[in-house]
């Protein structure tokens, strides 16, 4: 049987106590109030969280991992016009032959590479941000305290279609009670782990700033290594190789 979502829930258990409480409307009342209120905080406990985490992923994005890939961005350009500088100073005025046609396809596949290289290091980045938020850290937190909240929803639910609230009240009442207080627990340590994860996002922002740094100085030394053997090419076939 299809799950019902957490909504449908709460309102099964607000439809089941105002049943109960027009049969004995004491306890039940206050019990009412008092999940409603839980809830509602709980919700929107868990909302601040949510959106302080896509508040520090975007200042990631913005103060870290951008920063990076403008820098890279700066140094291959450096690279290129190197490359067309070295390249101008031993080019021949007349120079229209097929082996300089042959450097000029390298001077534009070498580019053409450092561009797909920087757009690699800045999808795989996001990538594993985006895998880590989603698989390992603050989603699955924020997914265990759904899970968890729901099946003390689902206990309320239970005892309250099975429970005969007019002769066994003070036991129903300390059922009740005892889940109250569960959610209550559920909700704070739930809290409290998604508080955890935020604070841990300093370390992992860190650790994926790194990783962008050793992609994208990869990126700019293979770069420079394309610059000194296209112009190794250019002097020994087409300078030497004409003499």
């Amino acid at each position: 049987m299809k799950q019902l979502p957490s909504w449908a829930r709460v309102l099964m258990v607000w439809c089941l106590l105002a049943l109960a409480t027009g049969a004995q409307g004491t306890f039940l009342d206050t019990y009412q109030q008092q999940l409603a209120e839980l809830h509602k905080e709980l919700k929107s406990e868990i909302g601040k969280r949510f959106r302080a985490n896509s508040e520090l992923n975007g200042e990631m994005i913005a103060d870290d991992l951008l920063p990076v890939l403008a820098e890279g961005t700066v140094a291959i350009r450096a690279a290129s016009r190197e490359m067309e500088e070295q390249l101008a100073a031993i080019r021949p005025a007349d120079a229209a032959s097929e082996c300089w046609s042959s450097v000029d396809g390298l001077v534009y596949l070498y580019r053409l590479f450092a561009q797909w290289d920087l757009q690699d290091c800045a999808y795989a980045g996001y990538a594993r941000w985006m895998r880590e938020d989603g698989r390992e850290r603050f989603y699955p937190v924020a997914h265990e305290l759904h899970r968890a909240s729901s099946e003390v929803i689902n206990a309320i639910v239970g005892i309250l279609a099975e429970d005969n609230v007019v002769t066994d009240g003070a036991e129903v009442e300390g059922r009740l009670d005892a889940n109250l207080d569960h959610f209550n627990e559920v909700s704070i340590e739930g809290r409290q782990d998604l508080d955890e994860e935020l604070e841990r996002h300093t370390v992992r922002a860190a650790a994926i700033q790194e990783f962008m740094r050793e992609c994208i100085d990869r990126t700019v030394a293979t770069s420079s290594d394309d610059v000194a053997y296209t112009v190794r090419y250019a002097e020994y076939f087409c300078i030497e190789g004409n003499k």
